[in-house]
């Protein structure tokens, strides 16, 4: 137990040590960023970087058109805080007809969440466009470690348009889907939604009659434990056609947040027993994304009865469940009923479709194989396929490289030949044919 206790001191340090590591890039950032504007449209990343030369040295440099089309800004990040002075000289410099600004970039980055689940760089910058805001760069975050991660860092030209968008967005309804914005303050670091999880506080209780067991009825049950937090009973969401009718149930289960991990522990004692007639099971919740990597573990150790497995990739660790579901919809013609579940597997560049049958799991290998998603080649292949392949290294990119103003969905279909051990369309045809 005491190694076990290291151990864990050990990670927790660790990532102690990563998080500090990572503000203190943020705050660097924050100061050694400058914005050059009213720049002449011709000026592209090489003409900007041979405007700054001997300023220092770059990080990175982005360039957009500004709103009106008749000029670009430009965003410069030096690698120390002394190169941004040196570079603030430039500013009321005549190039041709223009005379550029250049200014200190600071508190100009938003943090925006529950978007609707398919809007992805591209909708997040017109979102923000139509909000008449210039938007230097929208940053998504990696699903590699949490598929169901939905947040974006944009980067604007000013804090004061960052201050007005901010108030302007925050709480606009998009379809069913109320946005949360708020100025990015690396240094106000709020509390995480999933801490009663990470510090073992958090049981799950299920198969819970919900007819007959309320939140004051699980609080006379579990606050013998020990002092409850919070009891959360999630309900189906309710969309507007069906306000009328009456409050939908879950499947019987229940989140209670203790104040301490030992009162979590202690309240285990009442798995498989009994609470208005049905035999409860009580443990401690776990991370959704831990519980899929579980679920992806147990999928690669099958030896049988995987022809409704379809696995996907190569993949980005940017692509959702959401665009994945989009994708086989649209190209597959499949039906949401046919679809059990996607599990994103990272490791690997893939996804795991898992269908209601091997037929369905056919008719989507047929459809995808081979089409061009997000500037890959995809290929189909059953669970070995995906087991057997690792992540390709890409080639570093330029730090100071520019970035697009959008990412562009391709989706035709390929030429491209296929390496041997990966299955063919005809290999799919036939499976799909058999049944």
């Amino acid at each position: 137990m005491k190694r076990r206790a290291s151990c864990q001191e050990d990670a927790q340090e660790s990532s102690s040590d990563l998080k500090k590591a990572h503000h203190s890039y943020r705050r660097k950032r924050e100061v050694s960023t400058v914005i050059v504007k009213n720049l002449p449209l011709s000026y592209n990343f090489f003409k900007i970087r041979k405007l700054i030369s001997g300023c220092g040295e770059v990080e990175h440099i982005e360039a957009v058109k500004s709103l009106d089309g008749n000029s670009k800004f430009a965003r410069i990040e030096f690698k120390d805080h002394g190169d941004v002075l040196s570079a603030l000289t430039k500013s009321h410099k005549q190039i041709g007809s223009n005379e550029i600004i250049v200014e200190k970039l600071q508190n100009s980055t938003i943090w925006i969440t529950n978007f609707p689940p398919d809007f992805e760089a591209v909708a997040l910058r017109k979102l923000f466009n139509e909000a008449g805001a210039t938007v230097l760069s929208v940053r998504l975050p990696s699903l590699r470690y949490d598929a169901h991660r939905r947040f974006a860092y944009v980067d604007l030209i000013s804090a004061d348009e960052a201050c007005r968008v901010t108030e302007q967005l925050n709480g606009t309804l998009l379809g069913s889907y109320k946005l949360v914005v708020k100025l990015s303050e690396p240094s106000v670091a709020e509390k995480r939604t999933d801490a009663t999880i990470l510090e073992r506080r958090q049981i799950t209780v299920k198969n819970l009659d919900q007819r007959k067991v309320t939140q004051e009825r699980l609080s006379e049950e579990f606050s013998q434990f020990g002092e409850i937090e919070k009891i959360t009973m999630p309900t189906p969401k309710i969309h507007d056609n069906d306000k009328e009718e009456p409050p939908k149930l879950n499947k019987g289960f229940a989140f209670i947040d203790f104040l301490l991990p030992e009162c979590a522990k202690a309240a285990l004692k009442l798995d498989e027993c009994e609470i208005e007639g049905r035999i409860i099971d009580v443990t401690l919740s776990d991370r959704k994304a831990y519980l899929e990597r579980q679920a992806v573990k147990r999928i690669f150790a099958k030896r049988s009865h995987t022809d409704h497995v379809v696995s996907i990739y190569p993949l980005d660790d940017k692509t959702s469940i959401h665009q994945l579901q989009n994708l086989l919809f649209e190209r597959a013609k499949v039906s949401p009923e046919e679809i059990k579940t996607i599990y994103l597997v990272a490791d690997h560049e893939g996804a795991l479709i898992l269908a209601n049958d091997s037929r369905a799991a056919a008719k989507i290998a047929l459809a995808v194989n081979g089409i061009q998603f997000r500037k890959r080649t995809i290929k189909c292949g059953d669970i070995k396929d995906l087991k057997n392949h690792t992540a390709t290294v890409e080639p570093k990119k330029n730090q100071a490289a520019t970035q697009s103003n959008q990412e562009v969905l391709d989706e035709k279909p390929s030429a491209a030949p296929q390496k041997s051990g990966t299955m063919t369309n005809e290999d799919f045809r036939r499976m799909f044919l058999a049944k």
